[in-house]
């Protein structure tokens, strides 16, 4: 169920709906994520059909997205991009791992600021060290020291 709720989640789709409870029971409105809880959607009187229809939505769109997949299993950035992200969300594994909810604090502002610049730091240094193992290091290098000195 995970596993397929993941790959609903990676089509784009968000399996949820709000719900709100019928007036003469009283509650409150809240989003239901019909993959995540398929077994209890008879207590909130609603079909099945309605986890079919995000499924179907996500077939569609892989269907549709076939040649561009095909495209990224060769394609050696798409795995390093995945690499760099993997990376940038390190700190958010620990927070986790602690116990905190990771969901919220990287959703937040400063969450998504440090995601960022980790994301840009690790990919500044990819780019450096293949500019170092390709010997075009120094004149980078130069080039930075002659900009810098220039702009006094």
């Amino acid at each position: 169920m995970d596993e397929a709720h993941d790959i609903i989640l990676y089509s784009g789709i968000n399996p949820s709906i709000t719900w709100s409870p019928p007036p003469a029971i009283d509650g409150y409105v809240r989003n239901i994520d019909l993959v995540q809880n398929i077994f209890n959607l008879d207590r909130f009187q609603i079909t099945g059909n309605k986890v079919l229809d995000f499924v179907d939505r996500s077939i569609g769109i892989y269907e549709a997205n076939h040649r561009s997949a095909a495209l990224r299993v060769i394609n050696p950035f798409f795995y390093l991009g995945l690499l760099f992200e993997a990376i940038s969300e390190l700190p958010f594994v620990a927070i986790a791992k602690l116990g905190f909810n990771r969901q919220k604090a990287e959703s937040s502002a400063i969450g998504r600021l440090v995601k960022g610049v980790l994301y840009l730091v690790t990919v500044t240094a990819a780019f450096l060290t293949v500019l170092e193992l390709l010997g075009f290091i120094e004149p980078v290098k130069a080039f930075v020291h002659e900009a810098v000195g220039s702009n006094k």
